[in-house]
């Protein structure tokens, strides 16, 4: 079982960190609290990707099946940037 969070630790931001900091939380799917919390105690969470990528991730495999062997190397190393580049975002 683990420990009740009864503590309470109170900080001082201005408004554009605090909006970050909200935004980055969001990102992570997490609470501004345990957002911080995790970052505070050494863990770095990771973003979590909107459900719309997994969908044009899976309509994105479909069309390199179906041009598969037809794209030049020059045209495949393109398409790998874009979908890096998507992925960054």
């Amino acid at each position: 079982m683990s420990e009740a969070k009864n503590k309470n630790l109170f900080i001082r931001v201005s408004g554009k960190e605090k909006n970050i900091i909200a935004q980055n939380a969001k990102k992570c799917g997490l609470s501004v609290s345990e957002c911080l919390r995790r970052r505070a105690l050494g863990y770095m969470p990771r973003a979590v990707l909107p459900k719309i990528f997994f969908s044009f991730n899976n309509k994105l495999d479909k069309l390199c099946v179906a041009v598969e062997d037809k794209i030049t190397a020059d045209t495949e190393e393109k398409i790998i940037a874009l979908i890096d580049g998507i992925t960054e975002s």
